[in-house]
């Protein structure tokens, strides 16, 4: 059976597309935030919804790379 490698790059690349989507996910929360006129106490507070979003957002992500990967390796045959 053949190991499975992934490269630094990948594996950075990854790691920085998961910050993004961590990044967008305390934006989207102190949007909320500020709308709402909650404490900003709730931001460190809601750190679980946080990173809820942050997978989901990476999940959807994720899916849509997979498509398009799909879709232009059936356009080149």
């Amino acid at each position: 059976m053949k190991d499975i490698v992934i490269s630094p790059k990948v594996i950075r690349r990854e790691l920085w597309i998961l910050l993004g989507c961590f990044v967008f996910a305390v934006l989207f929360d102190l949007f909320a935030i500020i709308k709402y006129d909650r404490p900003l106490t709730e931001l460190v507070a809601t750190i679980g919804y946080e990173l809820t979003i942050m997978v989901v957002v990476y999940l959807i992500l994720a899916l849509v790379r997979i498509l398009v990967f799909l879709i232009l390796r059936l356009l080149k045959r």
